[in-house]
């Protein structure tokens, strides 16, 4: 049977956990052939000198039969296990830029447009954008997705259009920040 409350699967699986931890040293034969081909290291097996073919034969049609929904669950926990490191790594690294910047209460980043995306005939507008902490010199970043509603989306893209028309109408034609080789984009008005 193999179900999570059958003994052998979860023997197995501990098995596959412990070797992913530490190796299949410290294992008998048995569980340190099911622990390979349940993490799929043909390796292992090599060195145990068993091919993929023996490990089936020596570990026995009943835990044979556990290995494929045994491999799915470890990866299953895996991924989970990832997901919550790296949540908590971000949540750390958040936690790190708010205390760095604590004296207003407000955040400061320098931003890099990495995608955008839109649901068609709505407004909303999703901006997802790498955000460095400025100040920080040590290049910590995040990856921020941030929801724009319509008429946020709307106040911030006629702020922006404003704040790039001043720049290029302004006395000398040229932003501040423009490069020597920028032209002036299309879609500014002129003064």
């Amino acid at each position: 049977m193999m179900t999570k409350t059958n003994p052998d699967f979860a023997h197995m699986l501990g098995k596959a956990r412990d070797a992913a931890a530490g190796g299949i040293n410290a294992m008998s034969t048995g569980e340190a052939l099911a622990a390979a081909l349940v993490l799929n290291r043909p390796d292992w097996l090599a060195a145990m000198n068993y091919t993929i073919a023996e490990a089936i034969d020596r570990i026995g049609p009943e835990w044979a039969n556990l290995v494929p929904a045994v491999a799915k669950e470890f990866d299953r926990h895996a991924q989970e296990v990832a997901y919550a490191a790296a949540e908590r790594a971000r949540s750390a690294k958040l936690e790190e830029f708010a205390r760095r910047q604590q004296a207003d209460n407000e955040l400061d980043f320098s931003a890099t447009l990495v995608t955008y995306g839109d649901a068609p005939g709505y407004r909303d507008v999703t901006l997802v954008l790498d955000l460095e902490p400025i100040g920080d010199d040590r290049g910590s970043k995040i990856r921020a997705s941030i929801r724009l509603n319509a008429k946020d989306g709307e106040t911030a893209a006629r702020y922006i259009t404003g704040v790039h028309e001043f720049a290029w109408n302004r006395s000398g034609g040229r932003p501040l920040d423009a490069t020597p080789d920028e032209q002036r984009p299309r879609w500014i008005g002129n003064a």
